[in-house]
């Protein structure tokens, strides 16, 4: 932090300046080694910058995170010094949040701490993760090839989170425009329509009817629909507050036909692939495992997890307890359990953690193309009711005429 200070000495006068310390008793000190005698200590005022002001759009995305554990691996390997290597990435890095951050980093490096406590003043940004890794690289001299591992795990799980999205991309598009479309439909070119088509005099088609009902039940009920909505996010919310039912709609999500097994593959796979990446960067499986459970969104996992860390603690084993989840896939347990007793945990989490992936990637792709007609159809379906709406009794109209 910086201070403002105003001192003196007897035969100077006064002096004002500025100065960087942790509290203002380190400040004081400071300036009592400069040899005046200070008057006035108060914290600089600043104005907040953009990245505080809206951290959103100046946030640490994980491909940044990615390509500077990778272009740090390369000096590092290269014989670079990190406060060398720091300075460099953090003059071409164009995140505002990311160089100021570097910045924090070197400063610390300079001032005798290591590189995992400098990133673990900023955990939010780098995660518990990626700072244990870069710790156990340094406790065992391995730096360079810790930082490796990092970005390849990092970047396997970025390209399936990004490859998801863009295959959700259309289906999500055009079931959201079919959506729009019904409502436009319902609220602003039906109803005017339907005030001429009366006035025809013509009797009006069933589906015009239920066109009609639909329009009837928005327009005189907006205010009840839009309380409705807002008691339903408000319900569900102090639901997922409580733990007991948080636990049960988690766990009955694992058991959904379809987007159960999607929910178990990805929560394992993530587990694994941090297991097997923290203990082959020489982390011990104790400390490894709170790593890795930290990742875990579902409840009914999680607890399983944790009731399994508490058993390796204990003395008893991992998969000795997690066995006892149902919620847990057989198969993973015992492949688990094979590995404890071979010794090689790491390397079965690894092999886990790419079936899971992989079996991830095939599930989404099935469910995407399941989704792609199914969204075609709602758009197609959405279309022809409003045709059907607006034509039939126009048709009608002109025979009533005739």
């Amino acid at each position: 932090m910086q201070y403002q200070y105003v001192a003196y000495t007897r035969r100077d006068g006064l002096f004002k300046g500025q100065l960087d310390a942790a509290n203002e008793v380190e400040a004081r000190a400071e300036i009592g080694r400069m040899g005046l005698k200070p008057l006035e200590i108060k914290p600089k005022r600043k104005l907040p910058g953009l990245e505080e002001i809206f951290p959103s759009l100046f946030r640490v995305g994980t491909g940044v995170l990615i390509r500077f554990a990778r272009q740090l691996a390369i000096m590092v390997r290269g014989g670079s010094s990190l406060q060398r290597a720091l300075e460099m990435l953090e003059n071409e890095s164009s995140n505002r949040v990311m160089k100021r951050i570097l910045g924090s980093i070197r400063k610390n490096l300079d001032e005798g701490g290591s590189l995992s406590t400098g990133m673990a003043q900023h955990v939010s940004v780098f995660g518990p993760r990626f700072v244990s890794v870069v710790e156990a690289g340094e406790h065992t001299g391995s730096l360079a090839p810790a930082l490796e591992q990092l970005s390849d795990s990092m970047e396997t799980e970025y390209e399936a989170i990004q490859r998801a999205k863009r295959t959700l991309m259309m289906p999500a598009f055009t079931m959201a425009a079919s959506g729009l479309m019904l409502v436009l439909m319902l609220t602003v070119l039906l109803p005017p329509l339907l005030e001429t088509f009366e006035d025809l005099g013509s009797d009006v088609p069933m589906i015009t009817l239920i066109a009609i009902g639909l329009v009837d039940v928005l327009t005189g009920n907006m205010l009840l629909i839009a309380v409705g909505l807002v008691m339903a996010i408000g319900i569900s919310w102090l639901l997922l507050r409580n733990p007991s039912t948080k636990y049960a709609i988690h766990f009955a999500e694992t058991k959904l036909p379809i987007l159960g097994p999607l929910i178990v593959a990805k929560e394992l796979a993530g587990f694994s692939r941090t297991i097997s990446m923290l203990i082959g960067s020489g982390v011990a499986l104790a400390t490894a495992l709170p790593l890795a459970i930290s990742g875990v969104n579902n409840l009914a996992m999680y607890r399983a997890f944790a009731a399994g860390e508490e058993s390796l603690l204990t003395g008893h084993g991992l998969a000795d307890e997690l066995r006892k989840y149902p919620v847990l896939p057989r198969m993973w347990v015992e492949l688990v359990m094979i590995g404890e007793e071979s010794n090689s945990l790491g390397q079965t989490m690894g092999d886990l953690a790419e079936a899971y992936e992989k079996e991830l990637e095939n599930r989404l792709g099935s469910m995407i193309s399941i989704l792609e007609p199914m969204s075609t159809l709602a758009v197609g379906g959405v279309v022809l009711f409003m045709a059907l709406s607006m034509l039939l009794p126009i048709y009608s109209g002109l025979d009533f005429a005739e």
